[in-house]
């Protein structure tokens, strides 16, 4: 029997101290992962979601899984210091990234950044116009719950954007993706100085999400209304959209 490092997350099981403490680890070359896996694309995606959240008049944003703080501050600089943004994260490391670079920016008066679990969140009901989410739906153990989080947050009216990556449509290019995702992208990763097994973990749990259709079925038992979806990159990722009556 192999013994598996304690450094090993089941990307099935997805437990919330071990998935917070992998991303704690990889922190320091977080963004950079972000990019490799998305090809350099998820800075133009980010913008796709914050102008999403356009569609209504927002005052209060919640921005889920924040991470480094990259959607956070694109949320800012969409809506031109106008609104208040409220990034939460369960890794306090990616937290600490994403103080310095709001105070890069001087966003500090706009955007607040707190250690938060996203299936018990530690706001008031109704409390935010928009909550987005950007490629951490996947890392959330009860997903379910976690969007039922989400909608009790939301003030009648407000939305649900959530950037996550998906399977591409056209079958030879999934293949290519897939092979891309669990060998290249570890190999790399051990090249660059990182944690393979964080990146193969994360691999496969862009491999085994559910499909946007199914995703949309996920977010309507929730809650959410008017779910749809919208493919970019070749079905790379998916913009999932819902809204709370």
């Amino acid at each position: 029997m192999v013994r598996k490092s304690d450094n090993y997350v089941d990307h099935e099981e997805r437990h919330a101290g071990k998935v917070s403490r992998m991303f704690s680890r990889i922190a320091p070359r977080y963004d950079r992962l972000n990019h490799l896996l998305s090809l350099g694309l998820d800075i133009r995606w980010r913008k796709k979601v914050a102008e999403e959240t356009g569609r209504i008049r927002c005052e209060n944003i919640l921005d889920v899984c924040t991470g480094s703080g990259d959607m956070a501050i694109e949320l800012c600089r969409f809506w031109k210091g106008n609104v208040r943004v409220h990034g939460v994260d369960f890794s306090p490391r990616l937290l600490e990234i994403a103080e310095k670079k709001s105070t890069q920016a001087g966003l500090n008066d706009r955007l607040t950044f707190r250690e938060a679990d996203a299936e018990q969140l530690p706001y008031s009901d109704e409390e935010f116009n928009a909550v987005t989410i950007t490629f951490g739906l996947r890392n959330i153990n009860n997903r379910h719950k976690a969007l039922q989080e989400f909608y009790r947050v939301t003030r009648p009216g407000g939305c649900f954007v959530c950037l996550e990556f998906s399977q591409p449509e056209n079958a030879f290019f999934r293949k290519i993706y897939s092979f891309y995702l669990l060998k290249f992208v570890p190999f790399v990763s051990l090249l660059l100085g990182s944690d393979p097994g964080a990146y193969r973990y994360l691999g496969k749990t862009i491999k085994d999400f559910p499909s946007p259709r199914e995703l949309c079925r996920t977010f309507e038992s929730a809650g959410w209304k008017d779910v749809g979806y919208r493919h970019l990159a070749g079905g790379i990722v998916a913009i999932h959209r819902g809204r709370k009556e």
